[in-house]
């Protein structure tokens, strides 16, 4: 069986990040969102597979060349305009000539439950879904004896369910024929679920394949703060690196190669650090961590549950919580991000969150900076010592 993994779209929600790369690239535990998806399609025996790239697609392609390094078969297909999922989709017909399963490149969920879809040969079209909080943000499911009956995108009331679209998809080619000639959303995009919703209303069955397996995805910047912890949590962790005597670490650490931890720190898991790191001396890491590759962090600095994507230098004297520092960030002695529960702004509403700092690539921000919960400094902006960020900073501004 073929899979078409879906990973064309730019996902302007979680900027600053998706500035310099899609989102199916973000890091989260130091791996891409979409390595996540390509390790779960391996492990259920899928190795073709279709890719839909688009937006900064060469960050996709250079990372993931032909697949062989996963053991898989990666064929790419462009789609030129970011113009919805069925778009995406109809991009790959030509490659498919039985059936075939569709995952979102941005999510993370289990192989156990793409072997749960795979599974089901009756009938045209299946659809994966699962039980979340917060049902509110997804399409939500209705069901009826095993047969997906409707699909509501971002339903209001209190009372709407807790079945969500997990994004997993079984088809037959079939599918082409419901997605020739459909109406563009309301968002100015052509959706699966449309397609879907048209075969419900043409009475052909959708199946609804229920799974209890660990489904995680990212509208905001605070979700990968919760996506990171969770695949921490999942990881088989190994020390490569050397770790001074003085240095204690506690609990399920992972060390990159040439990676040192030097005297006095101490390190409790799970944390993830990347290769060619230096940390400490006396620094302290805290559970729920990313450090990415080649990255520093000087003497006296405590960081809890963030993510540090690769290149990031944190100054002596720092405390980061619940933040995230994009790659190449430098940020200088005595910075504070502190979280707390806020409210960020998202396609110009504000969403509540539990978040410290959201700074973007190539950031550099002297010392003494304090950053306001919730606040974004973005791509490529410098901000001066002393500095209270009390807003949101655009991408390369410059505050003195």
């Amino acid at each position: 069986m073929k899979a078409v993994i879906l990973a064309a779209g730019e996902g302007s929600r979680l900027k600053p990040f998706t500035a310099t790369r899609p989102k199916v690239m973000i890091p989260v535990g130091n791996k891409p969102i979409l390595e996540y998806v390509i390790n779960a399609l391996q492990e259920s025996g899928i190795v073709d597979i279709i890719m839909v790239v688009g937006y900064k697609r060469e960050k996709i392609m250079d990372y993931f060349g032909d697949g062989h390094d996963w053991g898989v078969n990666i064929t790419y297909v462009e789609q030129l305009q970011q113009l919805g999922t069925a778009h995406a989709l109809r991009q790959s017909s030509h490659f498919l000539k039985d059936h075939f399963l569709v995952i979102n490149g941005d999510t993370i969920i289990d192989s156990s439950a793409i072997k749960e879809i795979m599974r089901h040969r009756v009938g045209d079209a299946a659809m994966l879904t699962v039980n979340v909080e917060n049902a509110q943000k997804y399409g939500v499911v209705k069901t009826q004896n095993g047969l997906v009956k409707s699909i509501e995108e971002k339903p209001k009331g209190e009372d709407v369910g807790n079945t969500v679209n997990a994004g997993v998809y079984r088809f037959s080619p079939r599918i082409f024929e419901f997605l020739e000639f459909m109406e563009i959303s309301e968002r100015g995009e052509y959706e699966i679920t449309d397609a879907i919703k048209k075969m419900i209303f043409e009475e052909y069955p959708v199946k609804a394949v229920p799974s209890t397996a660990t489904w995680l995805d990212a509208l905001y910047p605070g979700d990968l703060i919760d996506m990171n912890t969770a695949v921490l949590r999942e990881r088989k962790l190994r020390v490569k690196g050397h770790v001074e005597e003085g240095a204690r670490i506690v609990g399920p650490v992972g060390i990159g190669e040439n990676s040192l931890i030097m005297a006095g720190s101490y390190i409790v898991g799970p944390v993830c650090i990347g290769d060619n790191c230096d940390i400490g001396p006396n620094s302290v890491i805290l559970p729920s961590t990313s450090i990415g590759s080649n990255c520093t962090i000087e003497p006296f600095t405590r960081i809890s549950n963030s993510i540090l994507m690769n290149n990031v230098k944190v100054s002596s004297f720092s405390y980061i919580s619940r933040s995230i520092l994009g790659e190449g960030t430098c940020v200088g002695p005595a910075f504070i991000a502190e979280s707390d529960n806020t409210k960020i702004a998202v396609d110009e509403r504000l969403v509540p969150a539990n978040i410290g700092a959201i700074v973007g690539d190539d950031a550099d921000i002297k010392g003494r900076v304090i950053v306001r919960p919730g606040n974004v400094i973005g791509a490529r902006s410098r901000v001066g010592s002393g500095a209270t960020v009390l807003a949101n900073v655009p991408d390369n501004t410059r505050i003195l």
